[in-house]
């Protein structure tokens, strides 16, 4: 097999790969901030974590599509109006993600852990409204 073969049809693997090493990067990060303010441990997990969770699921989505639902490659997902229901789970796993996300940066304080806990955006933001409206 082809290496373009083998990346159109794994591509969904290196998604999860990059969420896990974001989930590193952020964790590099919250390391200083941890030893500056050791209260701060548990919401960077939690962060990291729900990050890690919930940014896999539409990845987890097209990988089932690739090994058991008969989407033969990455480039099927450029085109869902060919109604394939792997392909419209993905997106609608990605809008799920995407609206539970906002959620909670916009009603459970989800903005406000992220001040809190700086490092997680690499931005000096102070104001849990300017992270609502970004």
């Amino acid at each position: 097999m082809e290496f373009f073969q083998i990346v159109s049809r794994w591509f969904w693997v290196l998604g999860i790969i990059v969420m896990f090493l974001n989930a590193a990067v952020f964790s590099f990060r919250a390391k200083k901030q941890i030893a500056q303010s050791p209260e701060l441990e548990d919401g960077y997990r939690k962060i990291i974590r729900g990050f890690v969770i919930w940014g896999n699921i539409p990845w987890v989505v097209m990988g089932i599509g690739c090994t058991v639902g008969g989407v033969p490659s990455v480039w099927h997902y450029f085109n869902p109006e060919a109604g394939n229901p792997y392909v419209l789970a993905f997106f609608a796993s990605a809008v799920l993600v995407w609206i539970i996300g906002s959620y909670w940066i916009l009603f459970r304080g989800g903005a406000q852990a992220i001040v809190d806990h700086p490092g997680i955006l690499n931005l000096d933001i102070k104001n849990p409204l300017v992270i609502k409206l970004l």
